[in-house]
């Protein structure tokens, strides 16, 4: 009867083994990109950086962790429903629910409505930030890159992404409303490495929408910025400049950087994807940082 028992668990083992996803050779790194604000770029800002990895030979994995799927919208891609199964553990990986997009190296991990679902059935459960970072697990050896566009909140869904996290890159425009947002992202993020020993970094903020007509305005908000966060976040080189093509690229259903790569806004996107790119260890993909002379343009163009 022992050696049976032995046997049945040994056959056991080995079927599970035999079922595992397979794991790769890389280590990625992981970027979350987040607002408290709807209607800053956030989404633009996940794609342009996504395809602009991808194009530079960075395997690349975007998950679309916003219930509203603009993502998969922008992309043009027939979400599975199957990352909501990641996250109540119906799969074990988020290598489960990925496909190929129409992007070379660029996989997705596409949302739909029913996310919003699964946000409010994790909530009571017991460790329920870490559910995404626990079923990244074989998705890090596979991938140069991991981003994760997040909902325009703080809720349970964002706090997965930024525990899962190992970058936060924030986007916001230049108001006055903004200073607060971005107070409270860095508030929860302080709070994640104290109380669950998250190890996470901000890459940044990335101001987006940058109305270069506006000095003094621009001044006054970067001024505050660097006073109330400057020694846990810095506004990064590269500004995003408002463009009608955004708007445009939203209407057509395509990236910003596909549909107008010519437009001011795409441009500067190449630059941030840049500097970004050095700031999360995978420079090596998209060379050295930006000069100041290029992020000065992308900043005033």
């Amino acid at each position: 009867m022992a050696f049976d028992l032995k046997d049945r668990i040994a056959g056991r083992f080995r079927t599970l083994m035999s079922s595992a996803p397979e794991l790769g050779d890389k280590q990625a790194s992981v970027l979350a990109i987040a607002s408290n604000k709807g209607g800053v770029g956030k989404t633009t800002t996940s794609v342009a950086l996504a395809i602009a990895l991808a194009r530079s030979g960075a395997k690349t994995l975007l998950i679309d962790l916003d219930p509203q799927a603009h993502v998969s919208a922008s992309l043009r891609a027939q979400p599975n429903g199957q990352l909501a199964d990641v996250l109540l553990g119906k799969m074990r990986d988020v290598c489960e629910a990925t496909y190929p997009s129409a992007w070379p190296n660029l996989d997705l991990a596409g949302s739909e409505k029913s996310l919003a679902e699964t946000d409010a059935m994790i909530a009571a459960k017991i460790g329920k930030e870490l559910l995404l970072a626990g079923a990244l697990a074989i998705a890090r050896t596979r991938y140069d890159a991991i981003l994760i566009d997040c909902p325009p909140n703080l809720g349970t869904l964002t706090l997965n992404a930024l525990c899962a996290a190992d970058f936060l890159l924030v986007p916001t425009d230049m108001s006055v409303l903004a200073l607060e947002g971005v107070g409270d992202i860095l508030s929860v993020v302080e709070t994640l490495r104290t109380r669950l020993h998250r190890n996470i970094e901000v890459c940044g903020i990335v101001a987006t929408r940058f109305d270069k007509r506006t000095t003094q305005l621009n001044t006054a908000i970067e001024t505050s910025f660097e006073d109330l966060y400057g020694n846990a976040a810095a506004i990064l080189e590269t500004r995003i400049p408002q463009s009608s093509a955004v708007n445009k690229a939203h209407l057509a259903g395509e990236p910003l950087v596909d549909h107008a790569p010519s437009s001011p806004a795409a441009k500067a996107y190449t630059l941030l994807a840049h500097e970004v790119a050095c700031r999360i260890g995978l420079g090596r993909f998209l060379g050295e940082p930006i000069a100041e002379t290029d992020a000065h343009t992308a900043r005033v163009g």
